[in-house]
């Protein structure tokens, strides 16, 4: 993908099957001929997705594919994720679970194998900048093309956030650091400083709640809180590689 804006999230409110997958089919082919080349559906209230929803979302990755772009099912069910599973559509449809295990500590002693501090310009239209310079940063690791946009995707939320708390941007920082099983980016500000518990749900209607839940369903770790060395916000984010969540 060259731009990073053409993103939406849609979110069935009952089943796919044969009688919701006309509205969705339309709903995706609108939102690609308008030009938004990543969509996640997030499948929070999907109970079942039967053959025609399969052949429907099936047929929009791969159309999406062909320009491109990315189709993802998020916050799939246990019962929808092994259905999946058999049908070994879990790769091809870009799945993630709605509970996901807990993201392992990292060993006694581990060391990156890099890491690269970076000083952020002031101005939200260096955002672009910022996401494409992660992506790259991350071409030499063990990971999808579409796990690097998500990762990089994510960032782009935490600048954002940063960029709002921190009277545009000034003094933050972000850092990439790459170790054997996971990629971690860190962004602080230097704003009043939040944090946000791990099980906590932000208010959709809230800016900030909406970048929150975007970057959850994007990574393995999201973690908010108030810096510990000074004012400002600390936000983590952590992506595991997938050979590492197979382990």
């Amino acid at each position: 993908m060259n731009e990073w804006n053409d993103i939406a999230v849609i979110a069935p409110v009952r089943d796919i099957d044969i009688a919701t997958v006309p509205a969705l089919r339309d709903q995706i082919d609108t939102l690609v001929a308008e030009g938004v080349r990543r969509i996640l559906i997030n499948c929070q209230h999907v109970t079942f997705i039967d053959s025609s929803g399969l052949a429907c979302l099936l047929s929009r990755e791969r159309n999406l594919n062909r320009l491109g772009g990315l189709l993802s099912l998020v916050n799939t069910s246990s019962d929808v994720t092994r259905s999946l599973q058999i049908a070994r559509l879990i790769d091809i449809l870009h799945v993630t679970a709605q509970v996901r295990p807990p993201v392992p500590l990292l060993k006694p002693g581990a060391m990156p194998l890099w890491s690269k501090s970076v000083s952020v310009r002031e101005g939200v239209e260096n955002l672009g900048y910022y996401r494409h310079r992660v992506s790259d940063m991350m071409a030499s690791l063990p990971m999808s093309e579409s796990d690097r946009f998500d990762m990089a995707l994510a960032t782009g939320e935490a600048l954002s956030n940063a960029y709002d708390h921190a009277n545009g941007g000034a003094g933050c920082m972000m850092m990439v650091i790459a170790y054997s099983d996971r990629v971690v980016v860190e962004v602080r500000d230097c704003g009043c400083g939040y944090e946000i518990a791990p099980t906590e749900e932000p208010d959709e209607s809230e800016e900030r709640g909406r970048g929150i839940r975007l970057m959850r369903m994007l990574v393995d770790s999201v973690e908010v809180r108030r810096r510990r060395e000074a004012t400002g916000t600390l936000v983590r984010l952590i992506k595991l590689y997938k050979a590492a969540e197979a382990a």
